[in-house]
């Protein structure tokens, strides 16, 4: 075999590493949900999915209405997504998680708070 076929045969089967990491989330704006992410999606995504998880959860704590956070602005639906925008596993759990999860469908923050 050629190195060249040897080459093509590894790149079929190869699962590559993302390129960056994207904490999505959604909130209201003028009474819309609106998606948006962190960094921004003309932005440098973060290297670590670990690091992209903590920028998560830092959020949600900081933006909960009870507890700790302030409550000045609240943000839902909020995971980590590779440079596709597709979900990324929670590295804590091996599983997908969304931290506030809320049915956006009802399209009103007493949805969230409540």
């Amino acid at each position: 075999m050629k190195l060249l076929e040897a080459l093509k045969i590894i790149d079929k089967g190869w699962v590559e590493k993302p390129k960056g990491f994207r904490v999505h989330f959604q909130r209201q704006i003028n009474g819309e949900w609106v998606t948006d992410y962190v960094p921004g999606e003309k932005d440098k995504p973060l290297d670590s999915d670990v690091a992209a998880w903590r920028l998560a959860w830092k959020l949600t704590q900081a933006t909960k209405t009870e507890g700790t956070g302030t409550g000045d602005e609240t943000l839902v639906n909020i995971y980590v997504v590779n440079d596709l925008g597709e979900p990324i596993k929670y590295y804590a759990l091996n599983q997908f998680k969304v931290f506030n999860p809320v049915d956006i469908t009802k399209n009103a923050l007493s949805a969230v708070r409540g």
